[in-house]
């Protein structure tokens, strides 16, 4: 009786929010593709490594661009300089949020812009996983319906595995529903796919499925983040050691000095560019990829002198400030780089499929009933 009761709330609930489950897993599967994707058109860009010739300094390349903005009728006010650690690789220069250009480190040539459709179609993707792509007026509506299929979804999870045990539980039984089965076809097969995929993704889908509920309602996370930050690690980043000692040099380019000598493994360096009126740079260093907060510092750097004034880094935030990190990047697995991102997305690609084979079922069990009924 329970187990009948299990099941017609576990069908229920996954007929009411199959449908906003179903796009947010497949979106999260072109989202788990987005690093990979834009690394390579990022690569387009690339330049030809001159040995010979010394690299311009940052000033230098800030100037390059803007005369160029200048010249083509499109003024261009940079912000920051971007700086990747692979051979070829131009630099980055932003204005503002939006707006980038790759210039060519040795020569100061631009040598192309950002790639608007393609960030725009994976903004507009990141909408509708989020909000379900509603317009801007009714986000905050679109949030609570994902809000409410993350929860169902949890639902869905935690009951699946108590309707995957069979009724009579033997050892063949229980092989027979963590393998694949050969030779049968129809809804037998459909079943025995969704056990299968289902008993194998139920874990990591869990984790998916929590840290976007936190995500999904505040309150939830404002109780969850104290407690994970009490118990997980401070993480890595960049060493807080020379602090106060000599500097690089004057301006942009004795900052970045700093930052390379101090992290000889950096990935990416940026160089915000400051006010006139302010003494200090700040330069963001990471050794990760994006989504690895334990792998990023901030350098404060003396603008006059080039001395190293201070480092954070992520263990110097606060406990929940950490935890809070961790569960955003946790639920899209880039904490753990591009691995952790790609089980993310297949496990994104899972739920498509156990929605598929489950709605499958549903519908053969719906029609054999009403055959029975008729009959």
């Amino acid at each position: 009786m329970i187990r009948k009761v299990l099941f017609r709330l576990h069908l229920s609930v996954a007929l009411a929010a199959g449908l906003f489950i179903v796009t947010m897993a497949a979106t999260g599967v072109v989202l788990a593709c987005e690093d990979a994707v834009m690394s390579l058109a990022e690569r387009r860009r690339s330049v030809a490594v001159r040995e010979d010739t010394p690299r311009l300094a940052p000033d230098d390349i800030v100037q390059a661009v803007e005369v160029w903005g200048a010249r083509s009728g499109d003024p261009f006010t940079a912000t920051s300089v971007e700086y990747r650690n692979r051979p070829g690789a131009a630099v980055q220069v932003h204005a503002g949020r939006d707006g980038r250009v790759f210039v060519d480190p040795w020569t100061g040539e631009v040598v192309g812009g950002g790639f608007p459709l393609l960030e725009g179609f994976f903004e507009g993707v990141r909408g509708w996983h989020r909000w379900l792509g509603v317009p801007a007026g009714a986000v905050r509506k679109g949030r609570a319906v994902t809000g409410a299929a993350n929860v169902a979804f949890l639902f869905l999870l935690l009951t699946g595995p108590l309707l995957w045990l069979p009724w009579r539980i033997t050892k063949k039984a229980l092989v027979e529903n963590v393998v694949f089965r050969r030779g049968i076809r129809g809804p037998a097969r459909q079943l025995n796919w969704h056990y299968v995929v289902g008993i194998w993704s139920v874990v990591p889908l869990v984790v998916i499925s929590i840290t976007g509920v936190v995500m999904s309602y505040p309150g939830v996370g404002d109780r969850v983040y104290p407690v994970v930050g009490a118990v997980m690690g401070g993480g890595g980043g960049a060493p807080d050691r020379g602090v106060g000692e000599e500097g690089g040099g004057a301006g942009l380019a004795g900052a970045l000095a700093v930052a390379e000598s101090r992290v000889p493994g950096w990935r990416s360096i940026v160089l915000t560019l400051p006010r006139p009126d302010v003494a200090q740079l700040r330069v963001d260093v990471r050794t990760g990829r994006r989504g690895q907060p334990q792998k990023a510092a901030v350098f404060t750097i003396d603008r006059g002198t080039g001395v190293l004034v201070s480092v954070e880094s992520f263990r110097d935030e606060t406990p929940g400030h950490r935890a809070q990190e961790f569960l955003r990047y946790a639920h899209t697995g880039e904490y753990w780089g591009l691995a952790g991102q790609a089980l993310a997305g297949f496990f994104a690609l899972a739920v498509v499929g156990l929605a598929w084979t489950g709605f499958t079922v549903a519908l053969v069990m719906w029609r054999l009933r009403r055959g029975r009924r008729s009959g």
